[in-house]
């Protein structure tokens, strides 16, 4: 679409089959494309994150019929306005992936995030997972984050910083450029 304007839904409710096929239906029926997204269960619940191109028309239909979907659905939704994905990214920044394990216990989270934001990082996209271990049933954690580090920003500083992380919580981490 030459004209494309961009809008994110983000939408929460109770999960069941289904769901995915009604969202991006209604999308498409009122022309929209989905060019990005995350889906997942937390608990219960259905998360939806999506990145939708559309004409200025085909937006402020979905505007106004967003109340259609989330009775379709049950999803409480937000629909807003955005700019491309290129108009967003910062071409100065060099991608940088971090994966960190260990056993499960509060503050990781905070603490890498913390830490990258010291730093000036910018986390394009977080996903953490709680597990039991194969063998004892412990609860295990895996943490992978990918992020637009700001030129100027050695990849060995970030290292260092994921070192001082991994010290405090005893976790595994792996930090790598590319």
């Amino acid at each position: 679409m030459s004209d494309s304007r961009y809008v994110v839904l983000s939408g929460l409710g109770p999960d069941r089959p289904g769901l995915v096929a009604a969202v991006t239906r209604f999308f498409a029926d009122r022309g929209g494309n989905v060019e990005d997204s995350r889906m997942a269960i937390l608990g219960g619940e259905f998360g939806v994150m999506m990145l939708v191109a559309a004409t200025e028309g085909e937006i402020a239909r979905m505007e106004a019929e967003l109340p259609m979907l989330e009775q379709a659905t049950g999803m409480r939704t937000l629909l807003r306005r955005t700019v491309s994905p290129e108009q967003h990214r910062k071409e100065a920044a060099m991608p940088v992936t971090i994966v960190a394990s260990a056993l499960d216990q509060e503050g990781i989270v905070r603490s890498i995030a913390g830490a990258l934001h010291a730093l000036g990082i910018n986390v394009v996209s977080l996903e953490t997972s709680a597990y039991p271990a194969a063998m004892s049933g412990h609860p295990l954690f895996r943490l992978e984050a990918h992020l637009d580090v700001p030129r100027g920003v050695a990849v060995a500083k970030v290292r260092q910083a994921m070192d001082e992380v991994a010290e405090r919580f005893d976790l595994d981490v792996e930090v790598r450029a590319g």
